[in-house]
C-alpha cells in the first residue's frame, strides 16, 4: 500500500511523543480489524522535537477515536 499524507482518505487519530504507547494504540485499532498507519515523525537528531502520527481511513476515524479513548481510559485506570 503506498501511503502519502496528502492523501484525503487517511485522517490522524492520535498523536504522542511515546513509541511504546504509539505502537500499542496501533496494535488496539489493528485488533479491532482497522487499517492504520503510524508514521515516525521525531526528529533523529533531537528527538524531544517531533511525535508519533497514527493514521486510519476517515470512514474509520469515529470509531477509531472511541477505542483510543477507551483503551486509554482503561490504561489509566489500571495504573492508578
Amino acid at each position: 500500500m503506498i501511503f502519502s499524507t496528502d492523501n484525503e482518505d487517511w485522517e490522524v487519530v492520535f498523536k504522542s511523543g511515546d513509541a511504546m504507547k504509539s505502537e500499542l494504540v496501533k496494535n488496539e485499532i489493528e485488533n479491532n480489524d482497522m487499517d492504520c498507519i503510524l508514521l515516525n515523525k521525531k526528529d533523529t537528531m533531537y528527538p524531544m522535537f517531533g511525535l508519533y502520527l497514527l493514521h486510519v481511513r476517515k470512514a474509520d476515524a469515529a470509531v477509531a477515536k472511541i477505542i483510543i479513548d477507551v483503551f486509554m481510559n482503561k490504561n489509566d485506570a489500571e495504573t492508578e
